[in-house]
């Protein structure tokens, strides 16, 4: 009886030590999977180790950061069993961010714009803003000081272009 126990719990820790190893041949296709998804943005390096994903690089905005995650969550599948996004967000100066930013998203702009301005717009309820053709054009109510404040956080996004007309102080 000792026996069978003892060979029973041998077998089932040997069955998970083959289980979670994986071969050096499933982290290559892996990582060519994923290399392969996101080779039209340049400068990202993938890591894989054991089905732990490490991506490395510099890239110009957080959205793009979080596309190139997503991206490797897809196509790694159920292959992945971590993701760790070191990739570093570093902005050009602001005419060359503007270029690379609508270069790279060229169909997505305007959504990718609003999902930024809306994170921008949380320290800001009472504005409103609609982006149209990469314009941000705001609207609402807000203390002169913060005027500002809130044009040079939009800027930051790196829009075509903002207005602000619609932006009154109180």
């Amino acid at each position: 009886m000792k026996l069978n126990s003892l060979l029973l719990a041998t077998s089932l820790g040997a069955l998970m030590f083959i289980h979670s190893c994986r071969s050096p041949e499933s982290d290559n296709k892996l990582r060519s999977k994923i290399e392969a998804a996101l080779k039209t943005t340049a400068g990202i390096e993938v890591d894989v180790e054991e089905g732990n994903v490490t991506l490395n690089g510099q890239i110009g905005s957080d959205s793009l950061k979080q596309d190139i995650e997503d991206k490797t969550k897809i196509v790694g599948g159920g292959d992945i069993k971590s993701i760790h996004n070191n990739i570093i967000v570093n902005l050009p100066e602001p005419e060359d961010a503007r270029e690379k930013y609508h270069e790279i998203l060229v169909d997505d702009v305007d959504s990718t714009l609003t999902r930024d301005v809306n994170l921008v717009l949380q320290d800001f309820p009472t504005i409103t803003a609609q982006v149209k053709q990469g314009i941000i054009i705001a609207t609402g109510n807000l203390e002169k000081s913060k005027i500002d404040t809130l044009k040079n956080k939009l800027e930051h996004i790196k829009p075509k272009g903002i207005n602000m007309k619609g932006v009154t102080s109180r």
